[in-house]
C-alpha cells in the first residue's frame, strides 16, 4: 500500500512513475529554479525603477510607497503562518503561494496593458508641453485632462501595488515554509551544500531579473510604435517596463504546480533527518493545546540569545542593503549617466557573479571541516567589518559632478522651459534647456545631434586649448555633457563584487547557526518570526527612506498640468555621500550583533555526529524489540 505520507502526488493520486521524483535531490533542484524564477520578480521591479517613476509622473519615495505592497503582504499573512506551519503538505502551500504571487505579477502589467496607446505617440513627456525649447519661442497652452495631471496616474499606482501585494505572499512561503521543509528532510552531514545551492539559486534569480529588466527596456514601452528620432536616454524615451512583469509571471506559473507533486515527507532512505523525528512529536490537538504550544515556542526564541543576536545582525544588515539594492539601478544611472537597460543588467551581474560563487565555495568548504558554530560566527563579524569598509570606500568613489550653469537669461523668459539638457561645446558646463543658454536657432550635426546656435547667454570664453583668435563660442549641443567616468565605474563594480563575494561566505554560516540554535520543532516558527520582523523593521521602511535619501538629492523635479512629478537631475555627490554612509551606519550595527552571537554560540551544535548514532542504536532497538515480539 502506498504510503500517502512519502509519495508523490495529490490526494489519493500517487502514480508508480512519479515516485522516483520523490528525492531530495529533485526536490532542491525545482525548489531553487522556482527561487530563481521568483527572485526575478524582485529585482525586476527595482531595474524598471526609474521608468515607472516617469511612467507614473513620481517621486522616489511615492515609488518606494507602492512597492511596500510586498512587504504589507508579508506582515498581513505572516500572521497566520503559525497556523499554516502546521499544515502536513507543505509543498502544496508554497505551490499555492506562488500562484498567488504569478497572478500578483500579471496585475503589475495591467496599467499599460488596458491604457489608451496613443497616449505613447510621439514620445513620453514628463513634464509639460506648455514650455519653451528655443530662446524667444512661443509656448503652447497645455492641455490637462479635467483639470488634472495627464502623467500622474494613482489608479495604475494603486493597481501596481495590489499587484505587488499578492507577489509578497510567495514569497513569504518560499522563506518560512519552503526552507525549513527542505532542511527539515536533509541530514545534517549533507545539509551545508544543499542549502547553499538552493540559496545559490535564490540569488542567480535576481541576477536573471536585472537582465531582464536590461533586456525590456531597450524597448519603447509600445515596442511597434517607437517614436522616429527619439532613442534611449532622451527625456521622450520610455522604456517597456511592463513586458518582464508577464514574462516571470509565466514562468512562475509553470513551474509552481511540480512543487504540489511532491510528499509531505521525502523518503529518509535510512538517513536520519529531523523531519524524521518531528513525525514520532505528538502535536497539539485541541486549540488551547495549540496556543499553549505557541507561546511556549515564542518564549523559546525569546530567551534565546544567539537567536535574538543573528536576527538582530540580520535586520541591521539588510535595512541598508535592500534599500540600497532598490536604488543601485537609478544609482548607476545617474551618477554614472549610464543608461537605464544597462546599469540594472551590470549592477545584476556583478551582484549574482560573486554571490553564487561565495555560496557555492562556503557550502564546499563548510561540509567538508565541519567548522564549529564558533568558527563560523567568527567569519561573520570578519564579512561584517568587510561590508563596512567596501561601503565607506565607495562614498569616495566619484565622477564628476554635474555642474548645471543656471544663466538667468532675461531677454528669452525661460520660467516655464521644459528640462532638455544642453551642454555648450566648448565646456563641460551643462544647462537645464537651450533656452536658458539663450540659444534662438537650431540644426543638426553630421552625426544627426541636435545643434543649437546664436546662444546669446552661455557668456563663456573659448577654451584656452583654442587659438587666441578664437571667438567665444556660442553653441551647444541637445544632451547631457560628455565626461570620462568609465574608470570610476568599473573600479566601483568590482569593490562591490568583491564585498558581495566575501559578504555571501557567510550567509550559510549565519543560515546554519539560526537553524541549530533552536528545537528542531521550532524551526518554522523562528522563520515565521524572523520573516515577520524582516518585513516590519527592514523591508517596509527601508526602501521609503533611501526614497527620501534619493528625493532630498533632487537638483530638477518635473511637473505636469502644475504638479510636480519625478526628478530629472539629481545632485550626484549628496546622492552618493547619503546612501554610501547610511549602509556604513547600518553595516556597523550588523556586526556588534555579530560579535553578540560569536560571544553566546559556544554551546550551538551545528553537526551532531555523536546525536545521530545514538538515534540510530534507539532505533535498532526497537527493531530489534519488535523482531522478538513477533
Amino acid at each position: 500500500m502506498t504510503d500517502l505520507k512519502t509519495s508523490c502526488g495529490l490526494f489519493k493520486w500517487r502514480p508508480a512513475w512519479l515516485q522516483p521524483l520523490a528525492d531530495k535531490k529533485v526536490y532542491a533542484l525545482i525548489f531553487s529554479i522556482i527561487g530563481a524564477v521568483q527572485g526575478m520578480g524582485f529585482t525586476y521591479m527595482a531595474s524598471v525603477l526609474s521608468n515607472i517613476e516617469k511612467q507614473f509622473g513620481i517621486k522616489s519615495e511615492e515609488a518606494a510607497w507602492v512597492y511596500s505592497g510586498n512587504e504589507m503582504s508579508q506582515i498581513f499573512f505572516l500572521l497566520f503562518l503559525p497556523f499554516l506551519s502546521k499544515v502536513k503538505k507543505r509543498p502544496l502551500w508554497t505551490s499555492l503561494a506562488l500562484l498567488c504571487s504569478s497572478l500578483g505579477l500579471a496585475i503589475c502589467s495591467t496599467p499599460y496593458l488596458f491604457r489608451d496607446k496613443t497616449q505613447y505617440e510621439g514620445g513620453w513627456h514628463i513634464q509639460s508641453s506648455s514650455t519653451h525649447n528655443l530662446c524667444g519661442e512661443e509656448s503652447s497652452e497645455e492641455v490637462c485632462q479635467d483639470g488634472g495631471g495627464k502623467v500622474r496616474d494613482y489608479g495604475g499606482m494603486a493597481t501596481i501595488f495590489i499587484g505587488i501585494f499578492l507577489t509578497g505572499i510567495g514569497s513569504a512561503f518560499f522563506y518560512s515554509v519552503g526552507i525549513p521543509y527542505i532542511d527539515d528532510n536533509v541530514p545534517k552531514s549533507s545539509s551545508p551544500i544543499t542549502l547553499s545551492l538552493i540559496l545559490a539559486g535564490r540569488v542567480l534569480g535576481p541576477s536573471l531579473g536585472f537582465l531582464l529588466g536590461s533586456a525590456t527596456l531597450r524597448f519603447y514601452v509600445v515596442p511597434d510604435k517607437r517614436p522616429d528620432g527619439i532613442t534611449e536616454g532622451d527625456p521622450g524615451w520610455l522604456g517597456a517596463w511592463w513586458l518582464g512583469f508577464l514574462i516571470v509571471a509565466a514562468a512562475t506559473a509553470i513551474l509552481a504546480p511540480f512543487l504540489s507533486l511532491f510528499p509531505e515527507l521525502l523518503p529518509a532512505n535510512g538517513e536520519i533527518t529531523d523531519a524524521r523525528r518531528l513525525s514520532k512529536k505528538e502535536e497539539p490537538t485541541t486549540l488551547k493545546e495549540y496556543f499553549t504550544d505557541l507561546l511556549e515556542c515564542s518564549k523559546r526564541l525569546m530567551a534565546n540569545k544567539v537567536y535574538v543576536f543573528n536576527s538582530l545582525s540580520a535586520i541591521f544588515m539588510l535595512f541598508g542593503i535592500i534599500g540600497f539594492s532598490t536604488f543601485i539601478p537609478k544609482y548607476f544611472e545617474f551618477h554614472f549617466r549610464q543608461n537605464a537597460s544597462s546599469s540594472g543588467g551590470i549592477g545584476g551581474m556583478s551582484k549574482t557573479l560573486g554571490s553564487v560563487i561565495g555560496l557555492i565555495i562556503s557550502g564546499i568548504v563548510i561540509q567538508k571541516f565541519k567548522f564549529t558554530a564558533r568558527t563560523l560566527s567568527a567569519w561573520n563579524v570578519v564579512v561584517s567589518c568587510v561590508t563596512v569598509l567596501s561601503f565607506l570606500g565607495a562614498s569616495f568613489l566619484a565622477c564628476p559632478k554635474l555642474e548645471v550653469q543656471t544663466s538667468g537669461c532675461q531677454e528669452c523668459n525661460c520660467q516655464s522651459s521644459a528640462f532638455q539638457p544642453t551642454c555648450h561645446l566648448d565646456s563641460s558646463t551643462l544647462f537645464l534647456s537651450p533656452c536658458e543658454a539663450g540659444c534662438k536657432d537650431m540644426g543638426y550635426t553630421v552625426d544627426n545631434k541636435t545643434l543649437y546656435s546664436n546662444c546669446s547667454c552661455i557668456n563663456i570664453p573659448s577654451s584656452p586649448l583654442l587659438s587666441s583668435s578664437s571667438s567665444p563660442v556660442t553653441e551647444a549641443v541637445k544632451g547631457f555633457c560628455p565626461f570620462d567616468c568609465d574608470r570610476i565605474f568599473y573600479l566601483t563594480l568590482a569593490l562591490f563584487t568583491i564585498s558581495i563575494l566575501i559578504g555571501s561566505t557567510g550567509r550559510l554560516g549565519n543560515q546554519l547557526i539560526s537553524l541549530r540554535a533552536i528545537d528542531p520543532e521550532d524551526k518554522s516558527a523562528s522563520m515565521v518570526l524572523l520573516m515577520s520582523a524582516l518585513s516590519l523593521f527592514v523591508f517596509f521602511p527601508s526602501p521609503i527612506i533611501f526614497g527620501k535619501i534619493m528625493d532630498r538629492a533632487c537638483l530638477v523635479w518635473g511637473s505636469s498640468c502644475g504638479e510636480t512629478t519625478n526628478c530629472l537631475l539629481y545632485d550626484t555627490d549628496m546622492m552618493r555621500h547619503n546612501l554610501m554612509y547610511f549602509v556604513t551606519v547600518c553595516a556597523a550595527l550588523a556586526t556588534v550583533a555579530d560579535v553578540g552571537v560569536f560571544v553566546y554560540c559556544k554551546d550551538v551544535v551545528v553537526f551532531d555526529d555523536e546525536e545521530e548514532e545514538q538515534y540510530l542504536e534507539m532505533e535498532g532497538s526497537k527493531e530489534k524489540r519488535k523482531d522478538l515480539v513477533n
